[in-house]
């Protein structure tokens, strides 16, 4: 999903492919990743000065009006990603709520992970020097699962409060954008948090697949310019597998996109993307969800078979 850690050159890889820490194949490629790796870029401009951002006006979570909701489709299918500045799809005590659930979750798993023995291998214990070459510890279960050093996606918190319920599940005004932009019926499938702990690296160019599906980003708090966004390619969603990633149109730089609290930042699949690295000592949540077709779902990124850590 989010921020899928390909440590490799992702050129050299069709669309979705995920490799195992320490694979053969990462070790080949890792000295030209690193030149292929983002670039720091400046900051964004002011709220609705973006050709890629929607301003979102009437306060926090209000109906965004139709002619907004049009008009970040058309953004949406022109560039792949948007953003929505502003005001919020949700209200601050949603989006409070929200934070404390995932800080919840973070806290068991942890707990959960001390019990079992695994601190040492956990993303969260890891320092940064640690995080080289041939350092990563595979850390796969349903709970938490980490695609790259010093992060955990969170991917199951759909069936949890509150994001079992309106506004986190089936938001109308996301729904009613997803159909906009793929002309059917759309639903909701995943609903996850994903982490960056201080000296999280960066995570390298990918997109999370082809399908036509969306991703929808969202802060539930406020975190300073260095604690790790997601960079975005304009126009990278135009072309498939390959050829986008072999291509970067040099008049397309990547855009940071940091979000104040209860800001979202909205990509299709198919939009390159990358993590910067996280030069904090905080802990950064970003709420996800994914979106699409009804009956669509993402069985590369999130699949099942992964072991519980709950489990008696």
């Amino acid at each position: 999903m989010l921020l899928r850690a390909l440590h490799v050159d992702p050129t050299l890889f069709s669309a979705g492919t995920r490799l195992r820490h320490g694979d053969l194949k990462s070790a080949l490629t890792f000295k030209r990743w690193l030149h292929e790796r983002p670039q720091k870029s400046p900051g964004v401009l002011e709220h609705g000065r973006e050709a890629w951002s929607i301003f979102v006006e009437g306060g926090a979570g209000r109906r965004v009006g139709d002619d907004a909701l049009r008009s970040a489709s058309k953004v949406l299918c022109d560039t792949g990603f948007v953003i929505l500045r502003g005001g919020s799809l949700y209200t601050a005590a949603e989006l409070a709520e929200a934070q404390a659930s995932a800080e919840a979750a973070l806290a068991r798993t942890k707990d959960r992970c001390a019990s079992l023995g695994l601190a040492h291998r956990t993303p969260w214990a890891r320092q940064r020097s640690q995080h080289t070459l041939g350092g990563l510890v595979e850390f796969e279960f349903a709970e938490a699962i980490s695609y790259s050093a010093g992060r955990v996606d969170m991917p199951r918190l759909i069936h949890e409060p509150p994001f079992d319920a309106p506004p986190w599940h089936s938001h109308p005004d996301i729904l009613q954008l997803c159909h906009n932009v793929f002309g059917t019926a759309c639903e909701q499938s995943i609903l996850g948090a994903m982490w960056s702990f201080p000296g999280a690296c960066e995570t390298g160019w990918h997109r999370d697949g082809e399908a036509p599906m969306l991703v929808v980003v969202t802060a539930t708090s406020d975190y300073p310019s260095d604690v790790g966004w997601i960079h975005v390619r304009p126009h990278s969603h135009l072309n498939t597998r390959a050829g986008a990633l072999q291509r970067r149109p040099r008049h397309s730089p990547p855009i940071p996109a940091p979000l104040r609290k209860g800001e979202s930042l909205i990509f299709m699949y198919s939009c390159v993307h990358a993590g910067m690295a996280n030069f904090t000592c905080l802990e950064r949540c970003l709420l996800y969800a994914v979106y699409g077709p009804v009956g669509m779902r993402d069985t590369v990124n999130h699949k099942s078979g992964f072991p519980s850590l709950f489990a008696p």
